[in-house]
């Protein structure tokens, strides 16, 4: 009799399904991949210092900013306790005005020696601070011709400093190896920052201002006034209608003005001594028309509103094949005429008054600012304007970049839009 019959429990010996795993599959899931081997400590490259958040380390800081840190590092007292203060760590300092744990030291350093008593407060190196400059003479030397070269309007680039640069060595230090002087571009850096000389960009010729100029202003002022004052005869009325100076509408108040148009801007670049306003160089022919392709003549006026077309002259006659294909790409907006010296003429002036400005005044009286140009002061050009009630107003000699709108406000833009197209 088994014990099943007898009834007696006992354990149940079960066959399982799947066969055990051995050792190597069952960990191989599991079982890391062995890292990287360890470096030698000399092969480790060190730990680089992390700046501040926000911090430039070529920043310059002025002597009585670096005596505000100190201060605050030897007066300020940091609670450490119910009772106890103690001072701030160089690094919390660092943290605190956002520089470099370095500059504190030699700060320090710089005050306990009495650096700082006989300096400036607002100046940024202390006396004979910094490298040595080592060739004083020739940087002198290079300066007075370049001083020189400037003044009689020649353009100087690199390649000029460096030529002459090398000559006046081999002057100045006879008989010392001329490879020991480098015309390295920190050495020209430092060269042009220590003589406030930078690269500039050729300007157009402006006129020399009169000796009188404010007298001329005041007096082309004057005559602006005078002219508008209202008359009997005016039918506007009263002179306090809104858009209405005087007798004139703001319609009515234009300027006109023509400006070079070069197919290519600009000439060159050149260094000059920081400051200087107007850039000339001196053009290799007399005249200077080989680099004057074109002239734009443009108007604006009072309100804002752009009433009369660009007005473009090229030189030439305006004949030929090729010019009469070019003709058909021109944008209508704009009106191109050709004349021998691309520049305007009576003939010019009196077309673009017939066509373009007589139409849009409406016979109401109209006061043009204009410059001396030869071809605005002819009879036929002041008869015309006398005709239709055009009062001019002549810019005063050599002050059109002081009060002439276009002159002042808005050539400029233009030709910097002409530039990047």
């Amino acid at each position: 009799m088994t014990r099943k019959d007898k009834g007696i429990s006992g354990r149940v010996k079960v066959q399982a399904i799947l066969p055990p795993l051995s050792a190597d599959k069952f960990y191989a899931g599991i079982r890391k991949q062995r890292g990287p081997k360890r470096k030698q400590l000399t092969n480790c490259p060190p730990k680089q210092q992390k700046r501040p958040t926000g911090v430039n380390p070529y920043r310059s800081y002025t002597i009585s900013y670096k005596l505000r840190v100190l201060a605050y590092w030897y007066g300020k007292n940091i609670r450490c306790g119910p009772t106890k203060y103690r001072e701030p760590t160089q690094l919390e300092v660092a943290r605190y005005f956002r520089i470099l744990v370095g500059n504190l030291s030699h700060w320090k350093k710089d005050e306990r020696e009495g650096k700082y008593a006989e300096a400036r407060k607002g100046q940024r190196r202390l006396v004979g601070g910094g490298r040595q400059r080592q060739w004083k003479e020739l940087e002198w030397a290079l300066y007075e011709e370049f001083y020189q070269r400037r003044a009689i309007g020649r353009p100087v680039r690199r390649r000029w400093f460096r030529r002459v640069s090398r000559e006046l060595f081999e002057k100045l230090y006879q008989g010392k190896d001329t490879q020991l002087f480098k015309f390295s571009n920190g050495w020209f850096r430092g060269f042009l920052q220590a003589h406030h000389i930078s690269l500039r960009f050729i300007t157009n010729s402006a006129s020399k201002l009169p000796a009188d100029f404010s007298n001329a202003i005041l007096d082309w002022m004057k005559f602006n006034r005078s002219n508008s004052q209202l008359r009997p005869d005016n039918e506007m009325g009263l002179g306090d209608i809104p858009g209405i100076v005087g007798r004139y509408r703001l319609q009515n108040i234009c300027n006109m003005n023509q400006t070079p148009l070069p197919f290519e801007y600009l000439e060159g670049q050149t260094y000059s001594p920081i400051g200087e306003k107007t850039i000339w160089a001196q053009s290799s022919s007399q005249s200077g028309w080989d680099k004057r392709q074109g002239t734009i003549q443009l108007t604006v006026f009072a309100d804002d509103i752009p009433r009369v077309k660009p007005l473009i002259f090229f030189r030439g006659k305006g004949v030929g094949p090729t010019i009469l294909a070019e003709k058909r790409l021109y944008d209508s907006r704009v009106v191109v005429k050709f004349n021998p010296t691309a520049y305007a003429n009576s003939s010019n002036m009196l077309k673009w008054l017939d066509d373009q400005v007589v139409p849009i005044l409406e016979d109401q009286p109209t006061i043009l600012a204009m410059d001396l140009f030869a071809a605005h002061r002819t009879e036929e050009v002041l008869d015309t304007l006398r005709a239709h009630d055009i009062t001019v107003s002549v810019i005063p000699r050599g002050c059109t970049g002081l009060v002439q709108p276009l002159d002042v406000s808005i050539n400029r833009p233009f030709k910097d839009i002409l530039k990047v197209i």
